[in-house]
C-alpha cells in the first residue's frame, strides 16, 4: 500500500551568531540563536513497503549528494526496513545562503519516513542521525527559537520569538559553509566588551 505526504521544510535565520574557537575536530564552536522562518521547500513523498530498497528523487536542480537521499537511507537502515520511496523536491530556499535548506530537507525526511512506515524511532536517535548530516540539522527536528552551542547541535529551546515582518535578501551567490568558516576573521563575530 502506497502512502503519500506533502511536507514543508522550513528555512532558518540566525538571530545572533558568534563563531568562537576552532575545535580539534576542525569545526568551530558556535554560540547562536536559531529561528525558523516561513520560507520553505516543499517535499512530496511516496512510500511503499518493498522487498528491495529503491529511493529516487525528482529534483530539477540535480543537487549532488542530496541530503534527502542520505537521510532516507539512514532512517530506513535505522528502522531495518526496505521500501520504495520517491521524493519530489520543489526548492524555494536559496542554496548556499546560510538558510539551512539542505539541513531542513534532511530533518524533514527523518521526521516523515517513520510516520509513513508506521514505525517508532526515538527523537534522541533521530537527533544522533541528524548530527551526522550537518551541524544545524538537529535544530530542524524541532524548529522554533533555540539557542545553539558547540557545533550547533547543543540546543536549548526558547520561547518563540514573534518577529515583525522581515525582508530577506539573498544575492545570487553560493557560499559553501566550510570555506566560509575557514576565511572568517574572529573580529567579525567576536565582540570585546569595553568599559
Amino acid at each position: 500500500m502506497t502512502r503519500r505526504a506533502t511536507i514543508k521544510s522550513l528555512a532558518k535565520i540566525n538571530l545572533d551568531l558568534r563563531v568562537l574557537a576552532r575545535r580539534e575536530d576542525g569545526f568551530h564552536d558556535l554560540r547562536t540563536v536559531f529561528q525558523s522562518i516561513s520560507l520553505a521547500d516543499k517535499i512530496d513523498i511516496e512510500f511503499e513497503p518493498a522487498r528491495r530498497r529503491n529511493i529516487t528523487i525528482d529534483d530539477t536542480l540535480a543537487i549532488p549528494d542530496n541530503l534527502i537521499l542520505r537521510a532516507a537511507h539512514a532512517i530506513l537502515d535505522e528502522m531495518r526496513i526496505s521500501a520504495r520511496v520517491s521524493f519530489r523536491l520543489e526548492k524555494h530556499i536559496p542554496m548556499g545562503g546560510g538558510l539551512g535548506g539542505g539541513s531542513s530537507n534532511a530533518a524533514a525526511v527523518l521526521l516523515a519516513l517513520p510516520v509513513l512506515a508506521g514505525k517508532i524511532v526515538p527523537m534522541e536517535r533521530r537527533a544522533e542521525l541528524a548530527a551526522g548530516f550537518g551541524s544545524d540539522v538537529p535544530f530542524f527536528l524541532h524548529g522554533g527559537t533555540q539557542l545553539g552551542f558547540g557545533r550547533g547541535g547543543e540546543l536549548y529551546p526558547q520561547s518563540d520569538v514573534y518577529l515583525t515582518p522581515i525582508v530577506l535578501v539573498t544575492p545570487d551567490l553560493h557560499v559553501a559553509t566550510g570555506p566560509a568558516y575557514e576565511a572568517l576573521g574572529r573580529g567579525l563575530t567576536f565582540h570585546r566588551f569595553v568599559k
